[in-house]
């Protein structure tokens, strides 16, 4: 048997970092897209320090890995750890989980606020979480529909003077100004600041342009957006080229108009004619727009042909007391 060595990942073990999240089961990873260059973006994002990830090695092959990275607001922690299949059952994700905990409450400036995502079939790790104190406060479902099985979309009408196109680099700020618009209140993705803006929205290498899209009202003001990701943790087998619709808002004033349906039939016409299989949506449970609802009603989610998996943050303690909650990335507004 291999020695194992924990020690902090470095920039060099991305490939070895990218081959474990691929021998994680889609469902069960805890990374939607695998991609080497966001694992080096992460490492050195702002805030994040070399003993924030640690790796467990098996000579050049990594077994299990944890990274603790400081959120947004300043006041927590998200905790992202996995192992590989064949370390199940032998303690190790409890392990890197009590390492990451420990880290977090080490870690200069000290948060009160500790989370990780889990979903809802997988029991152990909900047993694990639930071990160590961590209690669930926020849930998400994750929608995939193969486009083959989902009727075409049909656009309605826009109002007169609006138009829809496809984003635009030139357009970036007025898209970051309207999705804050149109999130507000909804978590931390209505408070979202330049530098994030470009390294986790629009500048991150899943991101697809061509895929996302907006729409502008007379005055060539965006009143409401789309943006789509690459996803590659699918129920199906990876090459397969499917699309994560992360984001869809309309900002307040003028909910109601039916600028969602336009949009998510403008991306579900460019999904198909580029060969895309399947589509991925996430709602918020506790969603103020009832988006699930939304889709529902539109036809791009039917509860008895969709596949629906339950994601639930769990956090530390503290942060049940103060009734706080965080983002998993992705909503409708």
């Amino acid at each position: 048997m291999r020695e194992h060595v924990w020690r902090p990942v470095a920039a060099d073990d991305a490939e070895a970092w990218a081959a474990l999240m691929r021998a994680i089961p889609h469902r069960d990873r805890p990374v939607d897209h695998v991609d080497t260059a966001d694992f080096r973006r992460g490492l050195t994002a702002p805030g994040a320090t070399p003993e924030d990830s640690t790796g467990v090695f098996a000579g050049p092959e990594l077994l299990g890995w944890a990274t603790v990275r400081p959120g947004t607001t300043g006041d927590r922690c998200d905790v992202l750890f996995g192992v590989h299949p064949g370390q199940l059952g032998t303690g190790l994700d409890g392990r890197l989980l009590d390492w990451a905990l420990a880290r977090a409450a080490d870690r200069p400036p000290w948060p009160p606020l500790v989370g990780t995502w889990c979903a809802d079939h997988d029991r152990a790790r909900v047993e694990l979480l639930a071990s160590r104190g961590l209690r669930p406060t926020l849930t998400y479902h994750e929608v995939y529909s193969r486009l083959d099985r989902v009727p075409p979309l049909t656009a309605p009408p826009l109002p007169e003077g609006f138009r829809a196109r496809t984003y635009a680099p030139e357009l970036d700020e007025a898209v970051r100004v309207a999705h804050n618009d149109a999130f507000a209140g909804q978590h931390e993705d209505g408070h979202v600041d330049r530098d994030r803006w470009r390294r986790e929205f629009t500048g991150c290498p899943a991101f697809l342009p061509d895929l996302s899209f907006l729409v502008l009202d007379a005055r060539g003001e965006v009143v409401a957006h789309l943006l789509s990701y690459a996803h590659d943790a699918s129920p199906h087998g990876t090459g397969q080229a499917d699309l994560k619709v992360e984001y869809i808002g309309t900002r307040p004033g003028l909910r109601g108009r039916f600028l969602d349906r336009v949009l998510l039939a403008e991306n579900d016409r460019a999904a198909r004619e580029r060969g895309y299989v399947g589509m991925v949506f996430s709602v918020d449970s506790a969603n103020p727009t009832g988006a699930l609802r939304v889709f529902e009603r539109i036809g791009v989610y039917r509860a008895d042909r969709d596949e629906v998996t339950t994601w639930r943050r769990y956090d530390s303690p503290p942060l049940l007391r103060q009734h706080a909650a965080t983002g998993a990335g992705g909503g409708v507004a």
